[in-house]
């Protein structure tokens, strides 16, 4: 009884600081999904002001409401008693150790080193703010360069910065092209860290560019952008990367529904003569097979819309980008992010790295909007599957685009998925595989993880990018950076 008294004020100053620590980590989460809900419901009531929806389009609404609100609810009773059970489990071991005065940790070292695990939870905040100075692009450097501009987009080389690498002009180069609504830092996601999937080519020496939107809330020839437009200025710039490297055609590398606008550019016949290979990196080829997004109640597309300062219409990023993270609500509510948090500090000796700080510091701030008649040819892509013969639901150019036209034009399809996306879910990203049956120019490869892992983590050990493995279906595979060396070859 003398050891337990012994330990009882070291424990008990503990307590209160692993209280206090939790309170303010669940007040910033708590703050942060509150003003989302605000920021959403504002947008949502202003939009059902001015477009007033159907009863059915409401009823519709507050079904899926109320299957989300069970989902996370139910996320959270898991994750508190796994949280729970894990915590009994150390804390009996540690109250035993005490008492039986046995080898192992004592009751107040155990509390104290739970508090210190919640006050690094607690100011996470700050390592969010502190990892922008390596997280991403930063263009003003001198490890990017802009090579061309159009109406609405900008091209930066992305140079080696692994040292004594030199950009190879022996190379085939290659575009990156990142989605609309994620932004494009994701592509660069910790370059000095060793992750980042531009760099992985850039440091192969590939003469590598990326495809930046410029500022949709300054220029308006983004905001009016149309997939024709698209397809035309990605043209452009393809013919300015043929210009920089004596002709050679360009690989489009698309990532989630960039990869698709890349896509649909090839197959409208328009880049014939810069463009001769396509990679894809989890790109929902047929959104039907997403149940998470294709499953959200539909409404007119003006639910969802903006008016900015010059008059022009944009699909608001924020409540877009707030819909895919309730695709996770049971993993979105707050208290299941702190105890995740506290999980991952425990599971690391309290020091988790700089990837879940950059990681968060993308889900947060790469908030983009969205050209009003992009983001309705996305939506058609997950509300209406592909035909039959292999016919996209969208056009370009008022023309048909069949997905079989690949064959035909003899452009090489390398596409990527990742075998735990519930996002962009493996079916939803082979659908378009079974029009291809038999070409040797499709090679399909799942990666492990999930939706962003292949970007976060292009040197994984199971499936490294620049590499020959086993992929997650067991399958001899290579990655995509060897893909576009072997295709230079």
């Amino acid at each position: 009884m003398y050891s337990l008294l012994r330990e009882m004020p070291d424990f008990t100053t503990s307590w209160w600081r692993y209280m206090l620590a939790m309170m303010r980590a669940s007040n910033r989460e708590v703050g942060e999904f509150n003003d989302n809900m605000f920021i959403a419901a504002h947008i949502a009531m202003t939009a059902a002001r001015d477009n007033p929806m159907s009863m059915l389009e409401t009823f519709e609404i507050m079904e899926h409401s109320v299957g989300l609100a069970r989902k996370g609810a139910a996320g959270m009773q898991d994750k508190m008693a796994d949280y729970a059970f894990d915590q009994i489990e150390e804390g009996t071991r540690a109250y035993l150790n005490t008492i039986l005065k046995s080898d192992g940790e004592k009751l107040g070292s155990y509390m104290r080193r739970e508090a210190e695990i919640m006050e690094a939870v607690s100011n996470f905040n700050e390592q969010i703010e502190a990892i922008g100075d390596e997280f991403g692009f930063h263009f003003n450097t001198k490890d990017y360069k802009l090579v061309a501009e159009t109406d609405a987009f900008e091209l930066y080389q992305v140079l080696p910065i692994k040292k004594g690498v030199e950009v190879r002009k022996d190379l085939k180069p290659v575009v990156l092209v990142p989605p609309y609504m994620l932004g494009v830092h994701i592509l660069a996601f910790l370059p000095f860290e060793n992750k980042s999937y531009s760099h992985s080519f850039a440091n192969e020496g590939i003469p590598t560019y990326v495809r930046v939107v410029k500022d949709i809330m300054t220029t308006e020839k983004v905001q009016t952008m149309t997939p024709e437009q698209d397809c035309e200025q990605t043209r452009e710039l393809c013919a300015k990367v043929m210009e920089l490297n004596d002709g050679k055609k360009v690989t489009l590398n698309g990532t989630c529904q960039g990869g698709y606008i890349c896509m649909m550019n090839i197959l409208s016949g328009k880049l014939t003569d810069v463009c001769d290979a396509l990679i894809t990196n989890v790109t929902p080829v047929d959104g039907t097979y997403s149940d998470a997004i294709s499953g959200m109640p539909q409404m007119h597309h003006d639910f969802v819309t903006t008016t900015l300062p010059s008059g022009n219409k944009v699909a608001n990023g924020y409540l877009l980008s707030l819909g895919m993270r309730f695709v996770a609500i049971d993993r979105e509510t707050p208290l299941v992010k702190v105890l995740d948090q506290a999980s991952l500090q425990r599971a690391t000796g309290m020091n988790p790295g700089k990837t879940p700080a950059a990681l968060f510091r993308w889900l947060l701030k790469e908030r983009v909007h969205l050209p009003l008649a992009i983001a309705n040819m996305s939506s058609h892509t997950f509300q209406d599957a592909i035909s039959e013969d292999g016919t996209l639901p969208v056009k370009l150019f008022d023309q048909a685009l069949n997905i079989k036209h690949l064959i035909d034009l003899n452009v090489p399809w390398y596409q990527n998925y990742a075998i735990k996306d519930d996002l962009v879910t493996p079916a939803c990203a082979t659908a378009g595989n079974k029009h291809l049956e038999g070409w040797e120019g499709l090679e399909s490869v799942a990666f492990f993880g999930g939706h962003v892992a292949i970007l976060t983590s292009p040197y994984g050990k199971k499936a490294p990018v620049t590499g020959e493995f086993t992929d997650a279906n067991g399958k001899a595979a290579r990655g995509p950076v060897k893909f576009q060396m072997d295709i230079s070859a």
